[in-house]
């Protein structure tokens, strides 16, 4: 029966008679109640259509009567069929949502979806993430993988791996009297292999999410550092999975060992893929030479809108080459980067603020939480929003903005009539200059969509053109706070 899924729970709760109605005169002696769907349930038998159902459900695998009966008798089915058909069975012919809805909560019980709008999909992309989160690597059976990603593979547009099983380790070797053994690790190979992604993927040709976790899930006792490596071929065998997938949006990979030696082999491959538009290495391991990898993978790509590279281990030279990279002209269109959880020292926010007062149009969201800002760097972070036009969105939540640097900041919010959001949760602001920014920032939102003229907190120099004030911002320079204007020379 369709009803009960078709027209939600929440609408029939809301058009129900009401308990008082019910007991009134008019509708006590109601013998027909037609907003009641369960009516006949208890009373009358079941049709025989409803048993000639049931028998069919029983025996799909042998018989398939979807394209042979009516509509109706099809949407009974659906509500009879076992929710364990086996996949190479139901995928091809059963197209109801509800069916693969009720499939992934048998299978998946503890799982809790929220807005998906293709149950299908949803299902199907659950269990080759299962299936590859569970196998055991040392007896990985390729074809096996192969049959289950062709099958799949029409209806998958996004896919997540949490975990990674590891290979069994090479035992030691037996010690020998005779034979010097080099036990230095710096010398002792090691191999950290996972299975070969690259037959899996080739195949999932509409593929648009990709999310990885090179480690191992609930280890508890068993804890091994190893259980979180991954090795240079776990990174090509990736790379040459991703090379036919023409769909790729999101590439995301969290929690890893991923090195400076490692991303920059990624970023080779998806340099090539204009499809391209988030990037996220959040809780990694990528230093100053991954960074300045980003950094080229940044001014070559023409799409790529966000950067996540929150929690890492680089430093000024890394920043240094991301702020080159904004600045260059052409490059990508960057709408968003995180740099949250990195510390960074007066050096790196000198380099930030250089290159966010040159920027006009990207990157509209800049988000720099709990990176250890106070006193001289707060004050630079907080003074480029008086120069720069074209953020609308910084987030400073966790760092100490007190002092020269909460005057700094109000000074720059006055001069600034873009900024929509600043997040200024805990860092040690006073509640005046928490509402004065909110203040501002109610003003700034009201003056959404209209041209910005001239004003005398805003001289015409410094309204559009914010490149012609920064002749003495240099970014070697600590000791210049952006927003304390030089003097004007009047042309001649």
């Amino acid at each position: 029966m369709k009803i009960p899924y078709v027209v939600s729970a929440n609408t029939r709760e809301a058009y129900r008679t009401s308990d008082l109605m019910k007991e009134s005169g008019g509708e006590a002696g109601r013998k027909i109640v037609a907003e009641d769907f369960e009516w006949d349930d208890g009373f009358t038998p079941a049709p025989l259509t409803y048993h000639a159902a049931l028998a069919l459900s029983r025996s799909f695998h042998l018989i398939n009567p979807l394209n042979r009966i009516l509509q109706k008798d099809v949407d009974m089915l659906m509500d009879l069929f076992p929710a364990d058909i086996p996949l190479k069975c139901s995928v091809p012919l059963i197209r109801d949502e509800q069916y693969w809805k009720r499939s992934f909560y048998f299978k998946f019980p503890s799982r809790l979806e929220l807005g998906v709008s293709f149950w299908k999909g949803k299902f199907l992309s659950a269990c080759l993430q299962d299936y590859l989160e569970n196998v055991n690597p040392d007896v990985f059976i390729e074809e096996d993988a192969v049959e289950l990603a062709t099958l799949v593979s029409p209806y998958i547009y996004e896919l997540g791996l949490n975990q990674l099983q590891i290979v069994r380790q090479p035992l030691p070797p037996v010690l020998n009297d005779y034979v010097v053994e080099d036990t230095c690790p710096f010398s002792v190979t090691k191999v950290f292999d996972h299975i070969p992604l690259e037959p899996v993927l080739v195949r999932l040709y509409n593929l648009q999410e990709i999310s990885l976790v090179f480690g191992i899930n609930n280890v508890q006792d068993g804890y091994l550092t190893r259980y979180f490596e991954f090795s240079i071929a776990d990174c090509e065998s990736l790379c040459r999975g991703l090379e036919d997938l023409r769909h790729l949006k999101l590439f995301r990979i969290n929690r890893s060992n991923l090195d400076c030696s490692k991303v920059k082999i990624i970023l080779q491959h998806l340099v090539k893929k204009e499809s391209i538009e988030e990037l996220d290495f959040n809780h990694c391991k990528i230093g100053d030479y991954g960074m300045k990898a980003l950094g080229g993978f940044i001014y070559t790509h023409p799409n790529v809108k966000r950067v996540r590279i929150a929690n890492n281990r680089f430093k000024e030279v890394g920043v240094q080459g991301i702020a080159y990279a904004l600045q260059m002209k052409p490059a990508a269109p960057i709408e968003l980067l995180d740099f949250s959880l990195n510390p960074m020292s007066i050096e790196c926010a000198t380099m930030f603020a250089a290159a966010f007062v040159r920027c006009k149009e990207k990157p509209q969201t800049l988000i720099v939480n709990s990176c250890g800002f106070y006193g001289g760097s707060a004050e630079k972070m907080a003074g480029l929003l008086s120069l720069n036009r074209g953020l609308t969105r910084l987030d400073m939540a966790a760092n100490n903005l007190s002092g020269e640097a909460e005057a700094t900041l109000i000074r720059a919010v006055e001069q600034n009539r873009v900024i929509q959001r600043i997040d200024l949760r805990r860092t040690h602001i006073s509640d005046e200059t928490q509402a004065k920014i909110d203040e501002l920032l109610e003003r700034n939102k009201l003056l959404l969509g209209e041209e910005r003229e001239p004003s005398e907190e805003i001289p015409p120099l410094y309204l559009n053109e914010p490149e012609y004030l920064i002749w003495e911002y240099n970014p070697n320079n600590p000791n210049y706070i952006p927003g304390r204007y030089p003097e004007r020379v009047p042309e001649v």
